[in-house]
């Protein structure tokens, strides 16, 4: 899993997560209390695979130019 991709899940999660809390506050369902905990701890989880993967850098390359 590369950062981008982590990055879109992370957001995805939020967002459920954040539906899934609403819901729970607003009508009191059980259910919603434990979408809210899964995604928010999946959320967790792709918040450390995005600090965990090293930043993507271009690597310097000598090129010789033939005449």
């Amino acid at each position: 899993m590369n950062r981008p991709v982590a990055l879109r899940a992370l957001f995805i999660f939020a967002v459920v997560t954040a539906f899934a809390a609403i819901t729970g506050v607003a009508s009191q369902v059980e259910i919603a209390e434990v979408l809210f905990l899964i995604g928010g701890s999946l959320s967790v989880v792709m918040l450390l695979f995005v600090l965990m993967t090293p930043s993507q850098t271009p690597v310097p390359v000598r090129v010789h130019r033939r005449r």
